[in-house]
């Protein structure tokens, strides 16, 4: 009985196949997807990393009314080094 209704589905084994590659595909997707789910949380408890707060700003003013304030000075963000030692790079923020 069920081969009749196959035959009338017309299941081809090519149709089978691709089935079967398909489910193959999705299986080895989700054991990859774990793998590195577990990996991602033992690298976690390994190195505990820091969380550091940085202040946020809650309005915007214009740039003039820091100029006639205080002179402003470009500082140096990411060296380690005082800026007046580090040779000067030109850097475009937006």
């Amino acid at each position: 009985m069920s081969r009749q209704r196959a035959a009338q589905l017309r299941i081809s084994p090519l149709h089978i196949q691709q089935g079967l590659c398909g489910v193959l595909a999705l299986l080895i997707t989700l054991i990859g997807g774990q793998q590195f789910q577990r990996w991602e949380q033992s690298q976690q408890h390994e190195a505990p990393r820091v969380s550091t707060q940085h202040p946020t700003q809650t309005h915007f003013s214009a740039a003039s009314s820091f100029a006639d304030s205080a002179p402003m000075r470009m500082m140096g963000v990411d060296q380690a080094q005082p800026v007046d030692e580090m040779p000067r790079q030109e850097r475009w923020v937006f």
